[in-house]
């Protein structure tokens, strides 16, 4: 698992459907866990208890979205947990 990347999340264009909101506010929910992560204290916490959940029910739990994306969840919050580097949230220029 160590030196795997993880796939870039500017979906937004995704399946070649232009915009979609939803997609977006997925991927603003995963980056903002990815933030929070890298803080400390307890959004720190919130963000390890939002990946630790086996919540698959609700649309924009952390598996929900990963599978959405076709990401494996497990791999997906091993990768963000044990990132060598920090992992940029921001969003690059078209």
């Amino acid at each position: 698992m160590s030196g795997e990347k993880l796939p870039q999340m500017d979906l937004s264009f995704m399946w070649g459907n232009g915009y979609d909101p939803i997609h977006e506010l997925m991927r603003a929910i995963i980056l903002r866990a990815v933030e929070d992560f890298n803080s400390k204290g307890e959004l720190k916490d919130e963000a390890i208890e939002y990946m630790d959940s086996e919540e698959e029910e609700y649309i924009f739990s952390f598996r929900a979205i990963c599978r959405h994306f076709g990401f494996d969840p497990d791999k997906t919050r091993y990768a963000i947990m044990n990132a060598t580097h920090r992992i940029s949230t921001r969003r690059r220029a078209a």
